[in-house]
């Protein structure tokens, strides 16, 4: 079971992909923000990946469109999308991104070294030579 406390700091976002996939001419501008917000929601809610308040209790779409300050249409639209396009799927945990351990992948393999640098303590600081 996740920590009821975990959060990431920063998602991953492949630029090409991003650029040049498809949902560059499958989404409108307004539908890319909302899936763009939609990947930072899920890298901030405490199950990695899925858009909840915890691992049994699903947010609600109302509330996560007046979160993203979008309207409540929209965000149905997008999801909508999201679905057919095999982007998202709905289940009792939530709004669940379907590749995230793909798309966030680097960011688990370094987990790591960031622990064992936070472990270690900062550092010395090399002294200036004159």
């Amino acid at each position: 079971m996740p920590k009821s406390r975990w959060r990431r700091t920063w998602v991953k976002m492949w630029v090409n992909e991003c650029l040049q996939g498809t949902i560059r001419f499958e989404f409108s501008p307004a539908e890319r923000g909302v899936w763009y917000d939609l990947i930072i929601l899920a890298g901030n809610c405490r199950v990695p990946g899925v858009i909840s308040a915890n691992e049994t209790t699903p947010y609600p779409h109302n509330y996560i469109a007046g979160l993203l300050n979008i309207d409540l249409t929209l965000l149905e639209q997008t999801l909508e999308k999201c679905k057919t396009s095999g982007r998202i799927k709905e289940t009792a945990r939530g709004i669940e991104l379907v590749n995230w351990e793909h798309y966030q992948s680097e960011y688990e393999r370094q987990k790591p070294y960031r622990q064992a640098r936070k472990e270690k303590g900062p550092a010395p600081q090399k002294l200036l030579e004159d």
